[in-house]
């Protein structure tokens, strides 16, 4: 009787087992199978939940608007860069650096990943003082534009938007990886109005627009700091230096 006992113990261990171990399986055999989508995941809509509505909404602003910028220069040299997709009186443009354009507009072209790449139609300005372009392109419909001169701040908000530690987004492609968003504060205008934001860049993310929390569109960053300091030249990478967008002619656009 008692070795009946035994093996009937035994037995029920072991289909306990098998039930719990079938438990399991089809436990996460279900969550797996609930996964969303990778692309879900990519979509530029996913945005954290944890942040204020109107700070969801600049970072969409931020996301749906950004384009690669490929510029083939005279010795086949290739700039890659950002650029942001931007519309005026009915006519779409890109808005970028004109450090990352090295060559005539038949050899520059901007990237997305659902139209590959986009032809540039006419150069309207390239500014290689304050270090901005605008490009003249066709309708993008895989991202929609930032409007202009809508989206740019109104004389009387300037200030607010360009006060210390103000938060910021931008969206770019740094060492040829992204879209990456990437937030910030302003920490300071320099003399001859540029804008240095406690962020980070890397190369590639040259001419993402910032926008600030609320949905204006600020700036366009240029460059990293970089100075002296007892070991020699220093970069500093956590230090982005930012055209402000007063600084664009827009007459070129809006004429």
């Amino acid at each position: 009787m008692k070795i009946l006992i035994e093996i009937f113990k035994r037995l029920l261990a072991v289909l306990l087992g098998i039930f719990l171990s079938s438990c399991t399986f089809f436990y996460v055999a279900h969550k797996i199978s609930t996964l969303p989508d990778i692309y879900d995941i990519q979509d530029f809509d996913n945005v954290s939940n944890d942040l204020p509505k109107e700070e969801q909404d600049a970072i969409k602003k931020s996301r749906k608007s950004t384009v690669r910028v490929f510029s083939k220069g005279v010795e086949n040299g290739v700039s890659v860069s950002t650029g942001t997709y931007i519309e005026a009186n009915g006519e779409y443009y890109i808005v970028t650096v004109s450090h990352g354009i090295l060559g005539p507009c038949e050899e520059l072209a901007f990237w997305t990943e659902e139209e590959e790449f986009i032809s540039c139609k006419e150069y309207i300005i390239i500014d290689t003082n304050v270090d901005y372009a605008i490009v003249k392109v066709d309708r993008i419909p895989s991202r929609t534009p930032i409007k202009i001169p809508e989206a740019l701040p109104d004389t009387s908000e300037w200030k607010q938007s360009l006060a210390v530690q103000k938060q910021v987004y931008y969206t770019g492609f740094p060492n040829n990886s992204g879209p990456v968003t990437i937030d910030g504060r302003i920490i300071g205008v320099a003399v001859g109005n540029f804008i240095y934001v406690h962020t980070h860049a890397w190369s590639g993310a040259s001419g993402s627009s910032i926008f600030t929390s609320d949905g204006k569109f600020i700036g366009i960053v240029f460059a990293i700091d970089v100075g002296e300091s007892e070991f020699g030249v220093d970069v500093f990478e956590n230090v982005v230096i930012a055209v402000p967008t007063f600084a664009v002619d827009w007459s070129t656009i809006l004429k």
